[in-house]
């Protein structure tokens, strides 16, 4: 880390995979849980839920395992760098996720969901530059946006992160995003 950095985070996709890994032992786990159930208790589960049960696991286990064999098989970093002037994220192989701006450019930190007639969307949570673009913060490799807007309001006492959720709401009542 260099000495101008103010926060840094790196990880990478094998250290990622051990998420998975955990997750599709676990899966194991719990079909084995069953078998010791029906053993060790001799109670039996209707053969229905027993075969739904081994098969959803076992399924789940699989897709799991092949997830974090695909991390491994295609190595790459994910990393958020704060210095005194600049907030960059690189994220492995996606332009919309990855970028690098001043930090005199940030407006604030914020959370934001839209909503339609078919209910709540999918909630982002980033930085509002002051020209009115917004930068989606990913929180898929473990990272704080926490930490990251502490070091940011470390430089800038005025960039904000309100609690609300920014909402754009289509339907009968039409509202953009709150700059």
């Amino acid at each position: 880390m260099e000495s101008n950095n103010i926060y840094h985070y790196k990880k990478n996709r094998k250290q990622q995979s051990k998420i998975f890994i955990n997750m599709a032992v676990a899966c194991l786990i719990y079909i084995a849980g069953l078998y010791g159930y029906e053993h060790y208790l001799n109670k039996t589960v209707p053969e229905n839920t027993r075969n739904i049960f081994i098969i959803a696991f076992s399924i789940s286990s699989v897709v799991l395992f092949y997830v974090a064999w695909w991390l491994r098989a295609h190595p790459a970093n994910y990393e958020a760098i704060i210095t005194v002037d600049r907030f960059i994220v690189k994220y492995p192989d996606s332009t919309h996720w990855s970028f690098d701006v001043k930090i005199s450019d940030i407006k604030r930190f914020e959370h934001r969901n839209t909503l339609s007639h078919a209910g709540s969307g999918q909630g982002a949570s980033g930085i509002l530059l002051h020209d009115g673009n917004f930068h989606e913060i990913c929180m898929n490799y473990g990272n704080s946006i926490n930490k990251m807007y502490d070091a940011i309001q470390s430089i800038d006492p005025n960039i904000t992160f309100p609690k609300k959720v920014n909402k754009k709401i289509s339907g009968l009542i039409t509202k953009d995003f709150d700059n």
